[in-house]
């Protein structure tokens, strides 16, 4: 049987299928011509579909499909054909050759042209368009040719052989004078280099006598090379260890040892490690060095110090053990798709909240596992890889048809070149109905805060009309007449519980407007209104009260309410001060960031530090003493103005004694008041009036 796989592969080795015909072929063919006494002849090559006409005698060649080459019997067969006439030969008489549609041949010989490995490549064939017979000398003739034909054949693939080992041996005999002619004046550049890069480099003469060793090699060993020392002791000499750093490298394994008797090394590892020396881990490239003339000259190995990077390996696939840990007992549930959306990672908290173990989601779609179908059919993978789906609520479902409400983080990212996703995904089911059911506590608790307010503003002015008369009839009483001291008293009694109720009741009316009325919000000068309230306090206190101020901006707010919280401060700092103190109190604003504080400074009493933030507290009183008298509503009444500024309000002490009260306004619109530095700066933090 013909090893057709074969066969192909000897008529491609000698490179003669569709190259031009040699005049020795020409002449072959035309000799065979002349031994078969015909007048046409033709050299035949087939390969796989066609037959080739490689070079002819008597008519102009061509290729033919191989399936009407008359030929193909002798190439399927290896034997001599030879008809007297091929129409009344029945494997031909239908040829195409024959029939006239390519030629009418009658008398045929074709003989094999067998390689050496018996490979038929063609044929040699002679033919004539009359019939005529052919003698066996005629035929033993061909066959003789043939022969010659396959030992042409042979020399020009030996002269292309020779050819292509002659240009090679040219261009290594070029490229060594080459760097013959320059190694004397790059050897001083080459030496510079050497010292200075961070690759040791180490080369052996052609008899393994170590003759270099570059600075990195002379760090990394700690000794000069030793031309004395036989390959046999490198490793010890060197200290070479196998890559897990304790073995000795065995000579055979040595990468300079290897490159001078194998010709080159890559990508060796191995461990250098003199004792008393950190061990240097190197990957090691060299290869044989020869002369001009090719003879041997040694060898050079360079070594690059992937210590570091060997450590970053290892501190990543531990930071990837980590990240594995991490995600495995993260109590989010942590899932990884492909392209497709098919999951590729399911980690424990995805298998706890949605039923599906990472074996059975394994290989099916996210969207098919866990979300109902969209009513809208948009996919959240298409949403994430165009950006649009970085966290968002979704409905979601369990293995048991359950619903539950996920906060679901999508992204795309990319694996070895490969888009894929990651998502997050968080059971806020229960977290959502907390949140609805607080939304509505809290509304509740608006309307009945609302609702207690709209309570006190109106029981407080029912309050003053019958506290007016009492005042009035008890200032009557005590005008009628002569007086028991016990009535005096009892009238002085009366009157200064009705200006306290007064007091508390305008306390209470100033509060709940505070809540309720609306901010109509206008350019304040501060220093103005100072100035007003100084000038209202030395009236009503006495002229031994000092108040002063820095330079206070103009501010925007509402001027009754930014009135009544300096009428607060203000009258809390001359109130609230040691019997036989002259209370001073100092103003000074500050302007940062579109925000402006205000500090009011006293030497009064002072408030304990325990008690900073329960002084906005409605009705809290601190314990001040005998003398001391105060509603708790003046403070709770300025938090809940300076809050609906938009800014805070807290309580510093003051450099020396007393108190600093603190309260920020934005300058401008804003959204939230400017955060407050240092330890005594609270929020929500006065001291009571």
């Amino acid at each position: 049987m013909v090893d057709e796989a074969a066969r192909l592969a000897a008529l491609h080795e000698y490179g003669v299928l569709d190259a031009p015909a040699d005049d020795e072929l020409a002449a072959v063919v035309r000799v065979a011509a002349m031994l078969a006494t015909v007048p046409t002849a033709t050299l035949n090559l087939f390969d796989e579909n066609r037959q080739c006409q490689l070079t002819t005698f008597g008519f102009e060649g061509a290729d033919s499909p191989r399936s009407a080459a008359m030929c193909e019997v002798v190439v399927a067969t290896g034997v001599p054909v030879h008809v007297a006439d091929a129409s009344t030969d029945e494997r031909f008489s239908a040829n195409p050759w024959v029939t006239g549609e390519l030629a009418r041949v009658r008398g045929y010989a074709s003989v094999p042209l067998i390689t050496p490995a018996g490979h038929v490549l063609g044929t040699l064939c002679a033919f004539d368009s009359e019939a005529r017979a052919f003698t066996d000398e005629q035929i033993t003739a061909l066959e003789d040719l043939a022969t010659v034909v396959l030992s042409l054949f042979e020399r020009r693939r030996q002269a292309r052989v020779t050819e292509a080992l002659a240009v090679e041996a040219q261009q290594a005999r070029a490229l060594a004078e080459e760097y013959a002619q320059q190694l004397e004046a790059r050897r001083q550049l080459t030496d510079a280099v050497h010292e200075s890069i961070d690759v040791a480099i180490v080369v052996c003469d052609e008899f393994g006598r170590l003759s270099m060793f570059n600075r990195a090699a002379r760090e990394w060993h700690g000794i000069e090379p030793d031309a004395g020392v036989d390959a046999e002791d490198w490793a010890g000499r060197y200290s070479l260890y196998d890559r897990d750093g304790v073995t000795p490298l065995p000579v055979p394994q040595i990468p300079l040892y290897r490159a001078l008797h194998e010709g080159e090394v890559a990508g060796q590892e191995m461990v250098i490690a003199p004792a008393g020396r950190p061990p240097v881990r190197v990957v090691c490239t060299g290869r044989a060095l020869r002369r001009a003339d090719g003879s041997p000259l040694g060898a050079v190995v360079a070594m690059s110090d992937v210590t570091v990077e060997r450590a970053q390996r290892r501190e990543l696939a531990d930071r990837e053990r980590l990240l594995t840990t991490v995600l495995d007992t993260a109590q989010d549930a942590f899932v990884v798709t492909d392209p497709d959306g098919v999951v590729t990672r399911w980690n424990p908290a995805a298998e706890a909240m949605f039923g599906w173990s990472s074996i059975e989601a394994g290989g099916r779609r996210l969207e098919e596992l866990v979300f109902p179908q969209r009513a809208d059919g948009e996919s959240l993978l298409a949403r994430a890889a165009l950006g649009n789906t970085r966290l968002v609520r979704v409905p979601a479902r369990r293995r048991d048809g359950t619903a539950l409400l996920v906060e679901l983080s999508l992204a795309p990212f990319t694996w070895q070149g490969e888009k894929r996703f990651h998502a997050f995904l968080r059971d806020v089911t229960e977290r959502e109905a907390a949140r609805e059911r607080l939304a509505l506590a809290n509304s509740e608790l608006a309307a009945a805060n609302d609702e207690l307010d709209r309570f006190t503003a109106m029981v407080a002015h029912d309050l003053k009309s019958p506290l007016t008369a009492i005042t009035a009839y008890a200032e009557v009483f005590a005008e009628l007449g002569e007086r028991s001291p016990s009535e005096v008293k009892a009238v002085a009694a009366i009157t200064r519980s009705a200006a306290r109720m007064t007091s508390m009741i305008d306390d209470l009316l100033a509060h709940a407007k505070a809540c309720h009325e609306p901010l109509s919000l206008r350019s304040v000068d501060l220093g103005t209104l100072v100035d007003d309230l100084t000038t209202e306090l030395r009236t009503s206190c006495g002229a031994h009260i000092t108040i002063t101020h820095d330079h206070l901006p103009a501010i925007p707010a509402q001027p009754t309410f930014l009135r009544q919280v300096m009428a607060n401060l203000l009258g809390n700092a001359v109130k609230y001060v040691a019997p036989d103190v002259s209370p001073r109190v100092h103003i000074t604003a500050e302007s940062t960031d579109g925000w402006v504080t205000i500090r009011t400074t006293d030497n009064g009493i002072g408030i304990d530090e325990s008690s900073r933030d329960k002084v906005f507290a409605l009705f809290h009183r601190e314990e001040a003493g005998a003398g001391y008298q105060g509603t708790g509503i003046g403070l709770s009444t300025c938090k809940r103005i300076i809050e609906r500024h938009g800014g805070r309000i807290w309580i510093e002490p003051g450099p020396t004694d007393g108190t600093t009260v603190c309260f920020t306004l934005p300058a401008r619109s804003h959204t939230a008041p400017p955060q407050r530095s240092g330890p005594d700066h609270r929020a929500t933090a006065d001291r009571p009036r």
